[in-house]
């Protein structure tokens, strides 16, 4: 390997003690400089990559902008992400083991199509976890609680009234989501996660069919639902808190059932 050091300038004897440069690191050994740079900086994770492509495709069922039925290839999927086949092949499988997604031969996955017995399936789970998990919350109501709730709703009424599917989810997501953490539950919030990645689509379906049978100004009339959680949530009203949500879970199911 090339020496490092400047041609001309003689080496050093091992007994003499390299003298200390105002350099700093310029002069450290590779040992020296590699353990400053570990000191200065944080290793990234092998699945940050993963990761990322999990969270995006997650948000994309969350949302329904994966309709049900529709089919994904992994080269598709790697060359929209800008990446390697390696992390969007990690992710699907993880999607595949939450039953977010089909896995299908020729390395394609598919968002499970909508059918009565997954809509029923999904509708009780839902009501049963997320009512539990409601009245958990319920114990634990905060001002701050209740003033973001508010304004997830507000942000959520806005949202319908403009037509915007995307933003109209995103808060509803938001809203329920801020609840649900009220509730100290790590496990039940993993679960009704997942319980989202597998509805998604087909909630995107309703809140869509929703918006054609409706006129503008009646079309916020969703967030009522909401209002409802809070008022009962004010008055520290366990039941009336269960099934306010109970009633927002189900109209998207409802309306579904009656296509």
């Amino acid at each position: 390997m090339p020496s490092l050091r400047p041609p001309g300038r003689a080496k050093p004897s091992p007994a003499v003690q390299p003298r200390k440069s105002k350099r700093g690191l310029a002069d450290r050994g590779p040992a020296d400089r590699s353990a400053a740079v570990r000191r200065a900086v944080t290793p990234v994770a092998r699945d940050t990559v993963q990761d990322r492509v999990y969270a995006e495709l997650g948000d994309a069922l969350i949302c329904g902008r994966l309709q049900p039925g529709q089919q994904l290839t992994i080269r598709d999927l790697a060359a929209a992400f800008d990446t390697s086949v390696m992390p969007v092949r990690e992710a699907l499988r993880r999607l595949i083991a939450e039953k977010a997604l089909d896995g299908l031969p020729q390395r394609s996955v598919r968002v499970p199509p909508m059918t009565p017995e997954r809509l029923l399936d999904l509708r009780r789970t839902r009501l049963l976890v997320e009512g539990h998990a409601a009245e958990l919350a319920a114990a634990h109501v905060t001002p701050a609680l209740l003033t973001q709730l508010a304004a997830a709703d507000a942000a959520y009424i806005a949202a319908a009234e403009a037509g915007d599917a995307d933003q109209e989810l995103l808060c509803n997501q938001r809203f329920h989501f801020t609840l649900y953490e009220a509730c100290g539950s790590p496990s039940l919030l993993a679960i009704i996660r997942s319980l989202w990645l597998q509805s998604g689509p087909y909630i995107r379906t309703a809140v869509e069919r929703h918006s054609d049978q409706t006129r503008v100004s009646q079309r916020g009339t969703r967030g009522s639902f909401h209002s409802r959680i809070v008022a009962a949530l004010r008055k520290r009203d366990i039941v009336a808190v269960r099934k306010a949500l109970e009633a927002d879970l189900s109209w998207a199911f409802d309306l579904l059932d009656e296509r």
